[in-house]
């Protein structure tokens, strides 16, 4: 291969990767902070059809059971949001162990109320977005009775076999968007910060919280997304006199989910499925106790 040839496929390599990561990596993770930066740039009016549209889903979430999604008996259980957990805590979360008493003190009832008052704001942003923007760059994709990709509305259950191995995999997400410039489909997870506005500094944080990409990565498994924005939110702000040089209290990370990420999820799947049909305890992993809800019961299992 002459200079000219190598030189001319080392730049379509280039070209290639910038379109499958860097590139596209970049213009969505500043895509989705420009979109929310711009809608709260903006003054605009209520919108009645919105609001009715959030309570809605709101009483449909307190109507709608457990038991609706098509659950099979006697088939062990995972969720996204506890796909990273140590495998004895799958297990046992899977045999209903008992769980441990947790005293919960008035402050941090209210740090997660607070959690939770941003999540449904934020996803309100998302459909006044719709609205406001002129050209946004997502918008909310819709089940087929019209309502938004996310929570209660789109929870199912996918069957399952990996390794000859059954199990069932439930749960529900944030949202997913389309991405207006492709009409790409691109999985959103929130999460709040809630300490100090460095929290999501570069500093402090430069990637995503491993917990969340593992969390995505089931969200692939459920909904066949394989691109996902996990945006944190600092709940605490900077000086409201700062103005225009506050520091930045939100962040988003890219991911894309590779077949080799969700191989690897549903090895661990499997083995606590198998485990769990067997009947043998897997190995604790002492890395992850801090909010494991069977300590109690792991001590008397023993390692």
């Amino acid at each position: 291969m002459s200079l000219v040839n190598r030189a001319g496929a080392k730049r379509l390599r280039q070209q290639v990767q910038s379109d499958r990561g860097g590139g596209r990596e970049q213009d969505l993770k500043k895509g989705i902070i420009d979109h929310f930066n711009e809608l709260h740039s903006v003054n605009f009016w209520t919108d009645k059809e919105i609001e009715k549209q959030i309570i809605d889903d709101e009483l449909k979430d307190l109507d709608s059971s457990f038991a609706d999604v098509g659950l099979k008996d006697g088939i062990i259980m995972f969720s996204p949001s506890s796909a990273s957990k140590c495998e004895r805590e799958l297990f046992l979360k899977a045999t209903k162990a008992k769980k441990d008493t947790v005293t919960m003190y008035p402050y941090q009832r209210r740090w997660t109320r607070n959690s939770t008052a941003v999540h449904r704001a934020v996803q309100k942003d998302l459909m006044y977005a719709e609205k406001v923007l002129k050209d946004p760059l997502f918008t909310v994709e819709r089940t087929e009775d019209g309502r938004p990709a996310w929570e209660k509305n789109i929870a199912h259950v996918v069957q399952l076999e990996h390794r000859g191995i059954p199990f069932q995999l439930y749960g529900m997400m944030d949202g997913i968007l389309r991405y207006s410039p492709d009409g790409s489909r691109i999985g959103f997870e929130f999460k709040t910060k809630s300490t100090t506005i460095a929290a999501v500094g570069d500093y402090k944080m430069r990637e995503a919280t491993p917990d969340h990409v593992t969390q995505c990565t089931a969200y692939s498994l459920l909904f066949g997304v394989d691109e996902f924005l996990i945006t944190y939110e600092s709940v605490a702000k900077d000086s409201w006199m700062k103005g225009a040089d506050a520091r930045p209290d939100m962040k988003a990370f890219y991911v894309h989910v590779t077949e080799e990420d969700r191989l690897r999820l549903l090895d661990k799947f499997a083995d606590v499925a198998e485990q769990f049909y067997d009947g043998e305890i897997p190995a604790p992993d002492f890395s992850k106790c801090i909010f494991c809800p069977f300590k109690t019961r792991c001590k008397e299992v023993g390692v």
